[in-house]
């Protein structure tokens, strides 16, 4: 409420009467507050006019730089408070109106609706010279003031019209006391109905009215019929001439008709909206507030005191949020917060509950009860998501197979309600942009992370960003909005271009803004050592001197093929009284000083990430490719292991220190094993080193063979990897190859060669630095982890015994041996889930841990382990090599050395490593994903189906996860869509990729368990070719799908897979279901959409392979609906007593 008293006048010669605002606000933390605002009214407000010689201030304004109104004018515009507050982005223009005079009335109105931004606009253009525009304070201006009388009780927006009607003619006034009477003075309005207001309170208004009625100029002339105006109550006293009234419309459609394509995109975007302040009282805008803070605001956060004292008490719990997006199973955002150990999870299900927490968030929970099993339904209370878009819906609809089926040992967990956010975990998020409304400003950019929620930002000029991806930052997220508020930070490039979704990925794991940015700084560059065609590197004889000189033995690594980073190297060779084995790693800290530049860098990347096409170094190709790359035939510095061994490989004895070496060689892989499989002439070796590399490779894997049988007798893992290789055409983005990775001994022999050297520092550094040494640690799973494995593999007949790595390893062997020659993707699939059930192996400080049996890696077997062997690819390395020198002899410049030998330091260097390992591996996992749908798109950009042979890896509850060994990638195969509706390819009875568009109509009874998913065919679908009227799938399963990419504005174009049949069908089996199932096409009902689209494919598609070959109607069916029909029949009616016979087996045999 508002109180308005007069007081005396100041002795100040421009000062006049004095008033007061008195203003009552509802504070939550005071109450009901009064505010005292005061205002002197004053006689010498200027004009802004440029030149005028009437208004004292005008001149100093001018000498100031105040941007003035133009002196060369032909009209003064005065818009009201609709025009401002509504079309404040076409007034914005650059190359739109100018002379625009800006009344207080309006600033103080749209400040009274929290319009802070509109303000800071109109501040804006008023300070744009070119603009000629000018604020004008009618309200303090004794000439233009509200009188004392009636008028300050009229409602607000009555009487904002009149004072900025005043003002118009105020001006009116004085520019014809200045002799201007050429120049028009406008008042912009959209209140067609002006009048109307007036009508409203006419015995107040009507002398107002009288003086607008000469000027509404285009108004239509039905318009007072047409509203009911009394023009009787306007008497015509007090007309001024002059100004004139016009819709914003029509003005500009007659002064600037180039504006008018922007005038209406803006008012086609705000015709919904609440922009225009004066379409609603104050009152009720209030009201309108306070409804939407009752229905979809968040509850307000608990204080620091309740907080503390929560925790304490153990209502409240602190923890990390992560988020499960919106999916067909889950209809709205679901939050954990991970305990550890044996305390329940807390789950947070729906936007309410979540209260603003996004995810990585810190936040503090308030735990309300206590639940067994998968939480699927939202809490009582909690909001649905909104304002999906149709792409959104698409990818959901095309690649969501449900979430995972419910065990029947499900975990405890609690559910809970966020009271507030300890902290927040922000960071730039890449989106893409749904547009609101055509033309307008306000938007909502879509993460392409799907568990971020959407972000408002305001954005002119839409056309720059869409279908682009864009980086967009959070600034805030009030308690009365749907979305928080943030702002566009930079454009990266179109969704779907290559360089464009390398940058994404880049941005959404934190590894760099983009790819331009990871080049090294000067400061590092500076420090670097000279290595040039015309000056290379070479070791100095006084460091050689100082370091242990083992040039003269064989020494050779084994690398990827055209790998340039080589920073191990490995020898192996008789002695008189057993063997010396010895692993050799570059040298990196001899050139990268601790705390440098180079450091610092090298830290804060934390690990080279490697791509498909490439590479992104961790510290400077200098040092990675040349000077500590230990390449065949140059002289390099190492840090050396070398061991001697009896001849049962048992140690004798071990040194660790400084050498300098010379390779002999740096083999690949492939050469390496042609060499161990006894090929003569290995490409690319020289002939006379052939017979000195295969001594040392047969006797390294002979002694790698042994060390490897003891780990797994200890209880070491073999685990499976889905890494895959990508070949490219030369001077081109196309993809030739993908393949998985081959798997040949040699790779397990070096893999055992750097294990056996880690181990070995991982003791030696931990002897010295009990409390500080760098370790590495893969901490046991729970059972419960591993239920779901045991599940499926139980269909085959096989228990899984997880009591110990040891009793894990035995079962998965048991599962190899058995399965080598019927199913060998069983082995696969069954180390693949046990992987994922275990925790991820982590760097850790040995202080930060109560005792040593904290130091365990579960899956190496090892009581000890580290990262030693990879110091040119990880920082980790770096300060392990660091450590073991310091363990070795005194460092000379101990404080510069202290750092690395901290425990505080080394703890929180730890965290920092873990989370850039984690984020680089997802990235590597992005970016395979990328190339493998970029790879998909190229082999159907024909239309041609690509059909694979794939094994259920997973059962959902909306269909199947199917891993496809061929192309080393998973993919969802939907089988039910978010309305609950089966959705089964009649491709899966046909066996035919033509049908994977056509649904079977009427199937029931759909299923999914733990391990299996079954449904029941139609009573019209001939089964005898399935055994059974029920289709049952079931992990292990061998399928044949067809591979598809979406195309989406959104987010990178996803991998989805569709059943074409149970089983790897042959060309025979795919032969003999063509011919004896050819009259499916007619007796199967299939859905209106795949029969549309069936019926207008081209007949050209006939000339398709076996495996796309289509069952297509024959010319005479075609031709003839009623023939057509009673084939239906006639085929329905041989295959029924054969579907019933089946039916009747099915259950005798149940």
């Amino acid at each position: 409420m508002h109180a308005t008293r007069g007081q005396g006048t100041s002795a100040a010669p421009t000062l006049g009467q004095r008033t007061e605002s008195v203003t009552f606000r509802r504070s939550k933390r005071q109450g009901l507050a009064r505010s005292v605002a005061e205002r002197y009214t004053r006689e010498d407000i200027p004009c802004g006019l440029h030149g005028c010689s009437v208004c004292t201030l005008n001149a100093e304004l001018q000498r100031k730089g105040v941007p003035q109104l133009s002196g060369r004018i032909s009209q003064v515009l005065v818009p009201d408070a609709s025009v401002v507050s509504r079309f404040i982005g076409l007034l914005e223009q650059a190359d739109g109106l100018k002379n625009m005079v800006f009344c207080q009335t309006i600033v103080e109105a749209l400040d009274r609706r929290n319009r802070t931004r509109t303000i800071r606009n109109v501040r804006r253009i008023a300070n744009d010279p070119t603009r000629s525009s000018v604020v004008f304070a009618n309200e303090v201006f004794a000439q233009t003031r509200a009188s004392e009388g009636g008028e300050k009780q009229l409602p607000s927006a009555e009487r904002d019209m009149r004072a900025v009607l005043r003002a118009a003619r105020w001006y009116r006034f004085h520019l014809d006391a200045l002799a201007r009477q050429q120049v028009q003075v406008v008042l912009l309005t959209l209140k067609v109905c002006v009048l109307v207001f007036f009508q409203r309170v006419c015995g107040l208004l009507s002398a107002m009215a009288s003086d607008l009625l000469p000027h509404l100029g285009r108004l239509p002339p039905n318009f007072a019929d047409a509203h009911a105006i009394d023009y009787s109550v306007v008497d015509g006293t007090g007309s001024q001439e002059g100004v004139e009234v016009w819709q914003l419309a029509d003005f500009i459609e007659t002064f600037h008709p180039s504006l008018l394509e922007h005038f209406r995109s803006v008012e086609s975007a705000t015709r919904d909206g609440d922009m225009d302040i004066t379409a609603q009282s104050p009152e009720e805008y209030a009201q309108g507030r306070l409804r939407a803070k009752a229905q979809g605001s968040y509850a307000a956060y608990y204080s620091p005191g309740d907080i503390e004292a929560g925790l304490r008490s153990g209502t409240l719990v602190r923890g990390k949020i992560r988020l499960h997006p919106v999916s067909s199973f889950r209809p709205e955002t679901q939050g954990v917060v991970e305990r550890g150990g044996d305390v329940p999870d807390i789950i947070i299900t729906g936007r309410a509950a979540l209260n603003r927490a996004c995810i990585g968030d810190i936040v503090v929970v308030k735990l309300l009860a206590e639940m067994k099993g998968p939480q699927a339904d939202a809490m009582e209370g909690a909001d649905a998501e909104s304002e999906e878009d149709e792409d959104e819906v698409r990818v959901v609809e095309q690649t969501d197979a449900g979430e995972e089926t419910p065990l029947e040992t499900a975990t405890r967990s609690v559910t809970g309600v966020v009271v507030g956010v300890a902290e927040r975990r922000w960071r730039p998020y890449v989106a893409t942009l749904q547009i609101d409304e055509a033309g307008g400003m306000q938007h909502l950019a879509v993460p392409v992370d799907a568990s971020v929620p959407k972000i408002r930002i305001h954005y002119m000029d839409v056309s720059a960003i869409n279908d682009r991806y864009f980086v967009v930052a959070i600034d805030g997220w009030t308690a009365d909005s749907v979305y928080p508020q943030g702002h566009f930070v930079r454009a990266l490039g179109p969704v779907g271009s290559l360089d464009a979704e390398i940058d994404t990925i880049l941005v959404e794991r934190q590894i760099a803004v983009s790819q331009a940015a990871l080049g090294f700084s000067e400061a590092s560059m500076r420090e670097m050592p000279i290595d040039t065609s015309g000056r290379q590197w070479r070791p100095s004889a006084e460091e050689i001197s100082s370091r242990r000189d083992l040039r003269s033995t064989l020494i050779f690594s084994i690398d990827p093929i055209g790998s340039q980073d080589i920073d191990d190297a490995v020898s192996m060779r008789r002695t008189k009284d057993g063997y010396e084995l010895g692993v050799h790693i570059a040298d990196v800290t001899q050139f990268i000083a601790p705390g440098s530049a180079t450091d610092s860098e090298a830290l804060a990347r934390g690990t080279t990430v490697y791509l498909a096409d490439r590479r992104f170094n961790m510290i400077p190709e200098v040092l990675s490719e040349r000077v500590c790359s230990l390449r065949g035939g140059r002289d390099r510095y190492a840090v050396s292991v070398v061991w001697k061994l009896d001849e049962e490989y048992h140690i004798k004895d071990v040194w660790f220190g400084r050498s300098v070496i010379c390779s002999a060689c740096e083999m690949s892989y492939e050469q390496a094993q042609a060499l161990l499989d006894g090929k003569v002439g290995v490409e690319g070796l020289e002939s006379t080193k052939e017979d000195a590399l295969r001594t040392g490779v047969v006797e390294l894997t002979r002694a790698m063979r042994v060390l490897r049988e003891r780990r797994r007798a200890a209880g070491a893992l073999e685990l499976a990897s889905t890494e895959v290789k990508f070949g490219f055409e030369s001077g081109t983005q196309r993809i030739s190859e993908l393949a998985p990775k081959r798997s040949l001994e040699i790779h397990r022999v070096i893999e055992e060669a750097m294990v056996f050297a880690n181990t070995a520092v991982a003791r030696r550094v931990h002897q010295t630095l009990p409390s500080a040494a760098l370790l590495r640690r893969h901490r046991s799973p729970t059972a419960e982890r591993f239920e779901r494995l045991a599940q499926a593999v139980r269909t085959r007949g096989f228990e899984i015994d997880s009591s110990s790595n040891a009793a894990l390893a035995a079962s998965l062997q048991t599962i190899a041996q058995a399965s080598a020659d019927k199913e060998p993707q069983l082995e696969f699939l069954a180390k693949a889930m046990a992987t994922l059930a275990m925790q991820e192996a982590e760097y850790f400080a040995t202080g930060d841990c109560a005792s040593s049996a904290e130091f365990v890696h579960y899956g190496l077997a090892q009581e000890y382990y580290t990262h030693f062997t990879s110091p040119i690819r990880r920082y980790a390395d770096i300060i392990v090599h660091r450590q073991l020198l310091a363990a070795l002899e005194n460092p000379a410049d101990a404080g510069a050395e202290e750092m690395s030998l901290s425990r505080q330091w080394v703890s929180k260097a730890a965290g920092q490593l873990n989370e850039r390992s984690r984020q680089s591996k997802l990235a590597q996992r992005e970016a395979t994903e990328l190339f493998q749908s970029r790879y998909v798109a190229q082999k159907t950009a024909d239309g041609q189906s690509l059909v694979a042979d794939g094994v259920v890896a997973e059962v959902r509850t909306n269909g199947l996860i199917v891993y496809v060994p061929r192309f080393g990638l998973r993919g969802p195969v939907r089988l039910r869509d978010t309305a609950g509706q089966i959705r089964l390819p009649l491709s899966a009875l046909t066996g035919s990729a033509r049908d994977i568009d056509r649904f079977v109509d009427g199937c029931s009874d759909f299923a999914a368990e733990t391990s299996s998913l079954s449904m029941r065919l139609p009573m019209n679908a001939p089964v005898f070719h399935l055994g059974s009227p029920v289709l049952r799938f079931a992990v292990f399963d061998r399928v044949k799908v067809a591979l598809r990419v979406l195309e989406t504005r959104r987010r990178r174009a996803p991998v989805f897979l569709t059943l074409v049949s149970r089983g790897a069908v042959g060309a025979a089996e795919a032969k003999a279901y063509r011919s004896t199932l050819a009259p499916l096409d007619r007796t199967l009902r299939v859905s209106a959409a795949g029969r549309q689209k069936v019926e207008n494919s081209k007949d050209s598609s006939s000339a398709r392979s076996d495996d796309a070959t289509v069952l297509r109607p024959s010319q005479s069916d075609t031709a003839d609906p009623a023939n057509r029909e009673r084939d239906f029949y006639a085929v329905l009616d041989k295959f029924r007593a054969m579907s019933i016979l089946e039916t009747k087996c099915d259950v005798q045999k149940l």
